[in-house]
């Protein structure tokens, strides 16, 4: 699940023109202006960076704009099919969003290899970075903000049927100690939106995609919607629910916080890095109950990690200020100094590795019990992930998963089967080949 920010503004349709573009080689001694499309959280961050990038680089002017998520996906569409016209010089994008562009037009985002994001590409973290990328090598974006997958548990909860989560291994362990916590107490051990009301019902089966090292899509962008590892996931979410340890709670930000609050009489709330600072402020009378872990795996020795969405910037195929839209997002995102000041302005956290290691960026929580949280998460971080092929036709995935999903958890469909079902209507809607 991911926080809709809005705050539109209007946009400078003259920001940079249409056609091919140009503007890798342009001197940043000339006196120009770069405009930065993003929406509010990071948008503070990159507020924050410009008067530092500005004294370093006197004669470039840049504009942040607050465009609003996610009207922003809605007037970069325009812009590309427009064939550059009133894009922005750089773009603020989802890693969810960076495959559609990247195929439905070719020539809408800049290859930043060729302004030398090669040299920085170290920094982040593999899997991230890679998926930010083309199968062709060239690279669309550098990650501004990261989320590794988590669990949120009821520390409390699970000490009443002598169960420590941080000492279990893998999601069926993880199964058996919900069913006595069930059986103690009615406690449900997980909620989800069994109707699919909001395409982030899907987000549990996403984590466990990804710990298989599976997705909806592969790298040659076939589908993989019906491959071992996420009928595997699926039927995990079966066996869950049959057992009656799954909550049917609609999706929406009120339903999610009253999963945190305790109000939904859940012992687990599988989510990403991003939502561990939404505890203290949303559940203050729960602090030191809530504990948080890494994925489990889901099978003895297997992955224990998993990304679970980025944001990227991006620079407009057809802007004529491409070098120094790069050096605005190199400086804002690739070096330490202005990694500080972003992170300081956001809060988000950030892709950049370095950054990972300062001592400002490290200090205690003492809503989880004293837990460094950022440090926790850069451990998940560093462990091995697989990245998201996400391509053009996410959406489309989506709501054939979300389907399959509903037939199998309302319904008793048996997983495979309805993989196999939705996988072939995927493959009919896109034209894609089933792996």
């Amino acid at each position: 699940m991911a926080a809709a920010l809005a705050g539109a503004t209007v946009i400078t349709l003259s920001a940079c023109g249409g056609g091919s573009g140009g503007g890798e080689g342009q001197d940043l001694s000339a006196q120009q202006t770069i405009t930065v499309w993003t929406w509010d959280q990071p948008g503070k961050g990159l507020e924050a960076a410009v008067p530092a990038f500005e004294k370093q680089y006197p004669n470039i002017d840049v504009k942040i704009e607050n465009v609003g998520n996610p009207a922003i996906y809605d007037k970069t569409t325009t812009g590309m099919a427009a064939g550059g016209v009133g894009l922005a010089d750089v773009i603020n994008l989802g890693i969810d969003y960076m495959g559609n562009y990247t195929e439905t037009f070719p020539d809408g985002l800049a290859d930043l290899n060729a302004l030398g994001a090669d040299t920085i590409a170290k920094d982040f973290p593999p899997g991230i970075w890679a998926s930010g990328s083309g199968a062709d090598g060239k690279v669309y974006g550098v990650p501004y903000e990261v989320n590794s997958a988590a669990v949120y548990y009821r520390k409390d909860l699970f000490a009443e049927v002598g169960v420590d989560v941080a000492t279990l291994a893998t999601w069926d362990d993880l199964l058996e100690a919900g069913k006595k916590l069930k059986a103690k107490n009615g406690t449900f051990l997980f909620a989800m939106d069994k109707a699919a009301s909001e395409s982030s019902s899907a987000d549990f089966f996403q984590t466990l995609s990804r710990l298989q090292g599976t997705f909806f899509f592969n790298k040659d962008g076939k589908i993989t919607l019906n491959d071992a590892g996420s009928v595997a996931a699926l039927d995990f979410l079966k066996r869950a629910n049959d057992a009656g340890l799954v909550a049917d709670v609609p999706g929406g930000w009120d339903n999610f916080m009253s999963q945190i609050k305790g109000q939904a009489n859940v012992a687990i709330v599988p989510g990403a890095s991003w939502v561990a600072g939404v505890f203290a402020e949303n559940a203050p009378d729960l602090a030191g109950k809530w504990a948080i872990r890494g994925p489990l795996a889901m099978k003895p020795g297997g992955q224990t990690a998993a990304l679970s969405g980025a944001t990227y910037l991006a620079v407009a195929g057809a802007s004529e200020h491409k070098k120094a839209a790069f050096e605005f997002v190199k400086f804002a995102l690739a070096g330490t100094d202005g990694a500080k000041l972003v992170y300081q302005g956001s809060g988000l956290f950030p892709g950049y590795m370095p950054m990972w290691e300062t001592e400002e960026f490290k200090a205690p929580s003492t809503y989880f019990e004293g837990l460094n949280v950022n440090e926790f998460f850069v451990g998940e971080l560093k462990k091995e992930t697989s990245p998201s092929y996400y391509t053009k036709d996410y959406a489309r995935a989506l709501k054939a998963y979300t389907d399959a999903q509903s037939q199998v958890l309302l319904k008793g469909a048996d997983p495979k089967t309805a993989l196999d079902e939705a996988a072939k209507v995927l493959a009919g809607q896109t034209k894609r080949d089933i792996a």
